[in-house]
């Protein structure tokens, strides 16, 4: 019996018949139809389903039923914890309450998110007190005694991260079935689980993790949906990626401090007191060159160039790390246990920190950008692949039988050529639904009659300008959308004067927590909210907390970041135009992302503001308005007054 989605999604199906407040969709219809045939079929599929759509429902239900069916497995990647936590917390009880099928869901999450109970009872036997923990300490003690999953996202205390990193799972650390907590141990628990499951929900890091691995991270699975499938060529970039910073060397030393401890039972004493002296020279050694290396990051990202090569490659790390495993190979044990195990996987962890290394510091591997930045104060060095699309055809979609990429913006002007080429996808078949919305009635997209070119000399008094002019058509309830801090704060700058002259509250990225700001504006009716960035998606304001969404220039990526930089000038070394196969499209989907921040019921209505003349002018403009949803259009910014007038 095959699955049928209007026996499911229709309206006289299960659902309409379960729930008094049933919408049918036919878009969703079509989605899980779709969906359910390339299962079948073992094909990959790219599926762009516009908001409102109910993408969640329209791949849970095929999978579960194809999975159940045959008794496989199947997963669910997300981008996001908070889609992750709604599938789990709430959609899937539904569907378990509702569906005749009984299957089996597991969350999947990094190891790191995991206590370790070995690590945990070394450190309360130990040194517990060294770390503040006196004050918590019995608390979080009941939770490690009553919790079932370990993980601290359930924990009733915020945990501090010099806390976190001496008790959480770490592979470097964990000796699996010869250690002596593995019968209780949290993670490899829940590894067994997955195993029995019809689905697992993780997200898209892991599921690169365990693509990079040839399969170590997850069990065998029959099929993949990847949902916010827009962001998977950078969580690709950066998973495929290669990083140096202090906090590595420090987790490889407190790696190794440890190992000491368990060798001397085993190991001839030089040769810990070998190992013990080389760990000091790494420490220290690593200490002093990321605090060379400071001085010589004189702005957010400095291209690592054959001038400039010779201040990050003098460090001896290298020469350590050889002399590390030179002093592991003289390790000889008379059986395999747990010291041996520790000791091989801290073999591993050198050799990976000295490929890591020499990639870097060589910098002869044409197929990476290199570059140095402060993440987080910290001083990093960089190589990332300028193309992960022949990384992921290799490591996912040959060896997957069947990968659905879904998101509300994968296409750009109706073809997913962009997406595709990006993301070395080459056989999918595809399908791109409209949203269930009528945007006809329900948006307006306006592109001011006194819009500007950015590079306007007056462009910041314009935006302001009209920023205020909609907000004074709006009463409030108004997202702007910009592509740098620094417009942002000159508008926030040059308005803020008239905003307290009319009552008006402005809540701007950087004044609080991201979470905190989206919730005190949707708190008070007469505020506007400005955001880069992170703001361009993941916002749900339905109602009338949200009323325009005003773009203040088309989001271009910036070629400043070494990797953009090598990726156009790959195109155009290959005969390509880079502005048009990779900015514009690029552009276009964080485009769509923005727009979509508006209309997120089917009782919503609003204005998107468009202030940059060059969706109009430029001869690239119209790929950008067919791209987007069929709102209709104007020039005049007076008539988003007429949606806010009953």
């Amino acid at each position: 019996m095959s699955y049928i989605a209007e026996e499911v999604l229709g309206p006289k199906g299960l659902l309409a018949t379960t729930l008094t407040n049933y919408e049918y969709r036919p878009e969703q219809v079509e989605m899980s139809d779709h969906i359910y045939q390339s299962l079948q079929n073992e094909v990959h599929s790219v599926i762009e389903a516009g908001t409102g759509v109910g993408k969640s429902l329209a791949y849970l239900l095929p999978l579960i039923y194809h999975t159940v069916e045959g008794d496989k497995l199947a997963v669910v990647a997300t981008h996001t914890i908070t889609l992750q936590e709604q599938l789990f917390q709430k959609d899937i009880p539904f569907l378990q309450e509702v569906l005749p099928w009984q299957f089996r869901v597991e969350v999947f999450k990094g190891r790191s998110n995991y206590l370790c109970l070995r690590r945990w009872n070394e450190l309360i036997n130990g040194r517990g007190n060294q770390l503040g923990l006196v004050d918590n300490l019995e608390r979080f003690n009941h939770w490690v005694g009553e919790t079932t999953t370990g993980d601290f996202s359930e924990a009733p205390i915020h945990l501090p991260w010099d806390l976190l990193i001496e008790i959480r799972c770490e592979k470097e650390s964990c000796s699996e079935e010869l250690c002596s907590y593995f019968g209780q141990c949290f993670y490899w628990s829940l590894r067994h689980r997955l195993g029995k499951a019809h689905l697992v929900i993780t997200n898209q890091a892991m599921l690169l993790a365990d693509a990079r691995s040839e399969g170590r991270v997850l069990p065998t699975f029959d099929g993949v949906v990847i949902d916010e499938a827009h962001n998977l060529h950078e969580v690709a970039t950066s998973a495929y990626s290669h990083e140096l910073k202090r906090s590595g060397f420090v987790a490889y030393y407190r790696t190794g401090t440890q190992l000491q401890a368990v060798l001397r039972d085993y190991v001839q004493e030089y040769i810990v007191q070998d190992l013990i002296l080389i760990l000091e020279e790494i420490i220290k050694e690593a200490g002093q060159y990321f605090s060379q290396m400071e001085q010589y990051i004189t702005s957010f990202t400095v291209p690592l160039t054959p001038e400039n090569r010779v201040y990050f490659t003098n460090t001896s790390l290298p020469k350590h790390l050889k002399d590390m495993q030179g002093v592991l190979k003289e390790c000889n044990f008379d059986e395999e246990g747990e010291a041996s195990v520790l000791a091989e996987q801290f073999g591993s962890f050198t050799e990976r920190l000295l490929t890591t290394l020499n990639l870097i510091l060589l910098g002869s591997d044409a197929s990476y950008a290199y570059w140095a930045e402060m993440q987080n104060g910290e001083p990093t060095l960089v190589a990332a692949p300028i193309e992960v699309g022949e990384l992921l055809q290799e490591t996912l979609f040959k060896q997957t039988s069947s990968v659905i990429l879904t998101s509300a913006t994968l296409s750009t002007n109706q073809s997913f050529d962009y997406i595709e080429a990006q993301l070395g996808l080459s056989e999918a078949s595809g399908l791109i639904l409209g949203s269930p919305f009528d945007y006809e009635k329900q948006a307006l997209l306006c592109v001011p009659q006194e819009a500007k070119n950015p590079n306007h000399p007056r462009y910041v008094h314009y935006v302001s300008y009209l920023i205020l002019r909609t907000l004074a058509l709006t009463q409030g309830g108004v997202l702007a959308l910009f592509t740098s801090y620094n417009l942002m704060d000159e508008v926030a700058d040059a308005i803020y004067p008239k905003l307290d002259e009319v009552g008006y509250t402005l809540f701007k990225q950087g004044d609080g927590p991201r979470l905190g700001l989206i919730q005190d504006f949707q708190e008070e009716p007469r505020s506007l909210l400005f955001g880069t960035n992170s703001f361009w998606e993941g916002i749900d304001l339905p109602g009338q907390a949200l009323r325009a969404v005003v773009i203040t220039r088309l989001p271009f990526t910036a070629p400043d970041r070494p990797i953009t930089r090598a990726r156009l000038q790959a195109i155009e070394e290959a005969g390509g135009n880079p502005f048009l196969e990779y900015s514009v499209p690029q552009a276009i989907l964080r485009l769509k992302q923005g727009f979509g921040r508006l209309i997120r019921t089917k009782t919503d209505v609003g204005g998107v503001v468009i202030l940059d003349e060059r969706i109009l002018t430029a001869r690239y403009g119209n790929d950008f308005l067919t791209s987007l949803p069929p709102a209709r259009f104007t020039r005049d910014l007076d008539e988003l007054r007429l949606l806010f007038s009953d």
